[in-house]
């Protein structure tokens, strides 16, 4: 039995955690980090960043919580028992453990900021030396190329500061699994109207919509592959289990309405003055996938009713009006993101790509 979640038009939504949007810097693109903290997955190498809080009332609890948090990733990713009992009994000097099944795991040394302790766990030794420069998101210019070149199997998600600050990575996994959900399999019921009326003096026009969206659960785990920082907010890319076939090529998709036979639509929020309850991006960002699921399912086929009337009362007055009803469940894959600001509040806008059922 698929479980929802449930979304209404003008009504309500869901709030994806963090706090509010920002566009000043908190990481000059200068600072030199581990490698790994901004790219946990390489050709070379796959790991897991585990974070705690850098103080704790216990000798080691944070390396202690941060393992244990990095494992639990990698133990629920590769489907093998739960080891937290194993990392309780390691001393934190040591920077190894050898799970039940006889694989090793080897732990980075922790970087530590003001607010974060981070531990990298992989199945392969780590170069403590291998530093980098911090990456900074640059939406204009794609960079990192993975914000807009709609590589396979990825989604996107993004946390603004946290109640707990070491919360804010592993909250972008839960606003990433709450779009993926989105993009395996969407319901869409919504009703869309259009008015328009001309007279002597004026021509007015009305759109309205109506309806709700209805999600599948995402119930996989999620890979993080890389990150960057966009202000005070964390955009971080992860791997899905999704199977889109045939695999998309990198290209410009902005320009482009159909790749291999199939729709490109865009989704928007933003665009007219609207904002999130929450002013978050994270929100931006779902809202603006529903809006290009709505435009998937409409090119899948929907109903529509006209009406007009013609009036004679001090002159000519035309009246019509157009009921749009679809119904229609749509799967889509995430090629491209735009984040521009207007008045300080963030516009989003998203390219999906049609994924056949």
């Amino acid at each position: 039995m698929l479980c929802y979640s449930r979304f209404w038009v003008g009504i309500g939504a869901l709030a994806l955690a963090a706090c509010q949007t920002t566009k000043t810097n908190s990481t000059p693109p200068s600072v030199q980090v581990p490698c790994w903290l901004q790219k946990p997955v390489s050709s070379q190498q796959i790991g897991f960043i585990g974070t705690a809080a850098p103080f704790s009332a216990t000798k080691d609890g944070s390396i202690l919580a941060s393992r244990q948090r990095a494992v639990s990733q990698f133990t629920r990713y590769y489907g093998l028992p739960n080891a937290n009992e194993d990392i309780e009994q390691l001393p934190a000097e040591q920077n190894s453990l050898t799970l039940k099944n006889g694989q090793t795991l080897y732990f980075s040394e922790p970087y530590i900021t003001s607010d974060t302790l981070y531990t990298y766990v992989s199945t392969q030794p780590i170069i403590e030396s291998s530093r980098c420069n911090a990456v900074t998101c640059n939406f204009s210019l794609c960079e990192p190329k993975w914000l807009c070149s709609g590589e396979n199997n990825h989604v996107i998600g993004a946390s603004y500061y946290t109640a707990s600050a070491h919360q804010q990575l592993p909250m972008t996994a839960e606003n990433a699994k709450a779009l993926a959900g989105y993009l395996a399999q969407a319901s869409v019921n919504m009703q869309e109207r259009y008015a328009e009326s001309y007279s002597k003096q004026q021509h007015s026009s009305h759109f309205s919509r109506d309806g709700e969206v209805l999600s599948k659960k995402y119930q996989n785990s999620l890979l993080l592959t890389q990150s960057c920082n966009y202000g005070s907010t964390v955009f971080a890319a992860y791997q899905t289990h999704l199977s889109y076939a045939p695999q998309v090529s990198q290209q410009a998709w902005r320009g482009l309405q159909q790749y291999q036979g199939r729709s490109i639509v865009m989704g928007n929020f933003g665009e007219d003055g609207t904002i999130a309850p929450d002013n978050l991006i994270s929100s931006a960002i779902k809202y603006a996938i529903r809006d290009a699921l709505v435009e998937l399912a409409k090119n899948k086929g929907m109903t529509i009713s006209a009406s007009s009337t013609l009036l004679n009362k001090d002159g000519r007055y035309f009246i019509s009006t157009a009921h749009f009803d679809i119904q229609q469940t749509v799967s889509g894959q995430l090629l491209d993101l735009q984040i521009n600001y207007k008045e300080g509040f963030p516009v989003v806008y998203v390219w999906l790509l049609e994924v056949n059922s």
